[in-house]
């Protein structure tokens, strides 16, 4: 290949980066919420991908939820977590005001 032609080259070079970054940006995002011991309220959700529906916690962390999940999260929920587990406890806030055990789940 010429020189002159390499410039053909960085429309792939640029979504390689752009595929690796939001690669290590999700798995950053996995191993801070295994790692971490988390109380938390689901604050906002965003589904501008489509098959998936981000729900954001408190403390910054996310969950990313896709439509073969079977779990119904909702803005409002509280999440509960030990350290070092995928496995999550979720409680819903009934009428009175108290929140109350809904499910648990596993991400893995």
């Amino acid at each position: 290949m010429k020189i002159k032609n390499i410039w053909r080259l960085y429309p792939l070079g640029i979504l390689i980066g752009i595929v690796l970054y939001f690669y290590w940006i999700g798995r950053d995002n996995k191993k801070q919420f295994y790692d971490s011991i988390l109380n938390e309220k689901i604050i906002a959700s965003n589904d501008w991908q489509k098959r998936t529906i981000e729900y954001y916690l408190e403390n910054g962390l996310s969950i990313n939820i896709t439509v073969l999940d079977s779990i119904d999260l909702k803005i409002g929920d509280s999440i509960s977590k030990e350290s070092n587990t995928n496995h999550f406890k979720i409680y819903r806030k009934e009428s009175k005001g108290v929140y109350t055990f809904y499910d648990s789940y596993n991400l893995k």
